[in-house]
C-alpha cells in the first residue's frame, strides 16, 4: 500500500509506539477523543501566532492579544466549565507575562508557523514549525512552544521533532540552523541547545524510511503497554483487546530484541493488568449492588442485558490465625482445617458436630460479616 499522508514527526511517534494504533487513525481515519491539554496548547499557539503577525511592525496592545485569545479559544475536550475556566485563566496569564517580556523588544520573525513539505529518500515528509527567527550571523533559531506544565529538558540535545525542523529548514531556507530552542511559555524559560549533529540527522532519516516501508508493508500488530492502552481512544475497538474478551490468542505483540520473548512479556503484563483492572472494578461494582439490593429488601433485580440474585451469606474473618490455629490444634481438630483459613474455619464453627466449648473459643476470637453471594447470568 502507498503512504495515507506524509509522515510527520507525530505520525512516525504514533506509528512506533503502535502501529495498530496509527492504522486506526491515520488509515481507518477513526478520530480520537478531543483532548483539553491539546485544545489549550492550540489556544494559545494561536494566540502567538496573531502576536508575531508578519503584517505589522509593532506588538499588538495586550488587550488586542487577550480579545483576540478569547475570540480564538479552543473549546473541546475539558471536563467541565471549571477546568475549561482554569485553563482558560492560566492562558491569560502566560500571554500577559509573555508580552510584558517580549513588546518592548518586538520584532518580526523570519517565519511564523512555518509549514514544511520535502521528501528523505523518497519518503514524503510534512511539519509546521512555531517559529523561525535569524540571528545575527545570519543561521537560523528554530523554536518549538511546549505549554506543558513540566518540560522534560534531558530530550533538549536528541529530541527528534527538533532534528526534523533542523533538517526541513537547512533543506528549504537555504541557511544553517544555529540553534534549537524548547520555549516553555509557563515558566517564560527558553532551553536552548546547539546545531544536530550528522549522526542524529542521519538516525532521524534512517527512522523515516524504515517507518514509511512498515506502513507500505501494512505491519499493524498492536504494541500493546499498560502505560499507552489505559488512555487510548481505540481500546474498545483494538484488536488485542478483543481477541482477550473472546478468549482468542492475542494479536502479537511488537518484536524488540527476541521477537517471540519480546511478544509473550508484553502480552502476560497487558493480560494481568487489564484482568486486575476489571476484577477491582467487578468487586466494587458488587458491594455496591449487594447493599442496594440488601437496602431495598430484594433478591433479584434486572437490568437491560443481565438479571442478578442475591443470596444472604456471611463470613467469619480471623486477625490473629495463629491463635485460632493453635485453639484447633490444642481441641484435637487441626486435621478437619489443616490450616486456620477463614472458609475452613467457618465451616467447622458451622459444623453441628463440633464441640461447643471450641466454637465458643473460636466466635470470641472472630467477627461475623455479612457477604452475600451474587450470580449473574445474561437474559
Amino acid at each position: 500500500m502507498k503512504l495515507p499522508r506524509p509522515l510527520s514527526h507525530s505520525s512516525i511517534s504514533l506509528y512506533n509506539e503502535c502501529p495498530q494504533k496509527y492504522k486506526f487513525k491515520y488509515i481507518d481515519k477513526i478520530p480520537e477523543r478531543p483532548k483539553h491539554f491539546f485544545s489549550f496548547g492550540q489556544s494559545v499557539h494561536l494566540a502567538l501566532e496573531f502576536f508575531y503577525a508578519a503584517t505589522r511592525s509593532q506588538a499588538p496592545s495586550l488587550g488586542e492579544l487577550l480579545a483576540h485569545y478569547k475570540e480564538i479559544w479552543v473549546k473541546p475536550g475539558y471536563k467541565d466549565k471549571l477546568q475549561e475556566a482554569e485553563y482558560f485563566a492560566e492562558g491569560t496569564r502566560i500571554l500577559t507575562e509573555f508580552h510584558a517580556k517580549h513588546a518592548p523588544r518586538y520584532h518580526v520573525p523570519f517565519f511564523v508557523e512555518y509549514a514544511f513539505d520535502f521528501e528523505v529518500e523518497g519518503v514524503p515528509v510534512t511539519g509546521r514549525i512555531d517559529r523561525v527567527d535569524k540571528l545575527p550571523d545570519g543561521r537560523l533559531s528554530v523554536l518549538d512552544y511546549k505549554t506543558g506544565k513540566k518540560l522534560a529538558t534531558g530530550r533538549l540535545d536528541a529530541d527528534a521533532q527538533l532534528t526534523m525542523y533542523q533538517l526541513a529548514c537547512e533543506r528549504l531556507l537555504g541557511a544553517e540552523v544555529g540553534e534549537l530552542v524548547f520555549y516553555h511559555l509557563p515558566t517564560l524559560k527558553e532551553h536552548r541547545t546547539g546545531r544536530r549533529p550528522q549522526a542524529l540527522v542521519s538516525e532521524l532519516s534512517a527512522r523515516i524510511t524504515t517507518t514509511a516501508a512498515a506502513i507500505e508493508a501494512e505491519r499493524f500488530d498492536p504494541t500493546p503497554s499498560e502505560g499507552v492502552c489505559r488512555w487510548c481512544d481505540y481500546k474498545p475497538i483494538c484488536p488485542f483487546f478483543k481477541d482477550q474478551a473472546a478468549g482468542g490468542p492475542p494479536a502479537p505483540a511488537k518484536a524488540v530484541g527476541e521477537p517471540e520473548l519480546a511478544a509473550l512479556v508484553d502480552q502476560y503484563g497487558a493480560a494481568l493488568a487489564a484482568a486486575a483492572d476489571a476484577e477491582r472494578r467487578a468487586q466494587a461494582l458488587g458491594r455496591e449492588l449487594a447493599a442496594a439490593l440488601r437496602a431495598k429488601g430484594y433478591a433479584r433485580a434486572f437490568g437491560a442485558s443481565y438479571e442478578v440474585s442475591l443470596t444472604p451469606a456471611a463470613k467469619w474473618e480471623f486477625s490473629d490465625k495463629k491463635k485460632v490455629l493453635e485453639i484447633i490444634k490444642s481441641a484435637g481438630a487441626y486435621e478437619r482445617v489443616l490450616a486456620p483459613s477463614a472458609p475452613l474455619v467457618h465451616k467447622l464453627i458451622d459444623d453441628a458436630a463440633t464441640d461447643p466449648t471450641l466454637r465458643a473459643r473460636l466466635t470470641e476470637l472472630g467477627e461475623r460479616v455479612d457477604s452475600p453471594q451474587l450470580a449473574v447470568k445474561p437474559l
